[in-house]
């Protein structure tokens, strides 16, 4: 009995032991996402307003998520700030693209689909495409200038095909 009771005690470490480590694999690296981790100093125009945001970025849930932390200087007359939003970025491998949820307190009105974006895998630029619907997008684009280690953003708008510029930044560690 006790070497019925062992053998089945073995076949289930053999079948369990591939799914365990399957499930602790580490993600491999995105050099990418890599360069955004860290505290970051926004500066640049936003909805025409000259603004400066803290940026907090780190790896989360297993180095699944890079997430980031956005948060404006400015406040608000009851002291909270007038932006904030937390991010999240993973690469999806199977369809080699970053996909993206964006969330922030600027409303979630009609934005379902709004806050959800993708972007093809390039080398040094995240350019993440949200949309709303079959005629009205949103960009996102920032790129990484190897040069002095900083990311530009850029941001428009589209609708019915009339692109309006809606943010031009830097990022700057600090």
């Amino acid at each position: 009995m006790h070497k019925i009771a062992a053998y089945k005690f073995l076949l289930f470490i053999f079948i369990i032991s591939p799914i365990r480590a399957w499930s602790q694999k580490t993600p491999p690296a995105d050099t990418l996402l890599d360069r955004l981790t860290g505290e970051w100093l926004l500066k640049g125009v936003i909805a025409g307003k000259q603004v400066e945001h803290h940026i907090v970025a780190e790896w989360v849930l297993g180095h699944q998520y890079l997430q980031l932390k956005e948060t404006s200087r400015e406040k608000q007359a009851n002291g909270y700030p007038v932006y904030d939003a937390i991010v999240y970025i993973t690469f999806d491998a199977l369809h080699n693209q970053y996909d993206c949820l964006w969330l922030d307190n600027t409303s979630n009105v009609g934005l379902s689909n709004g806050i959800i974006a993708h972007a093809k895998r390039e080398a040094n630029q995240l350019a993440l495409l949200f949309k709303f619907n079959d005629h009205s997008y949103f960009h996102t684009t920032l790129s990484y200038n190897v040069a002095n280690s900083s990311w530009h953003w850029l941001m428009t708008s589209e609708d019915n095909d009339k692109v309006e510029s809606f943010a031009d930044a830097a990022m700057v560690k600090i």
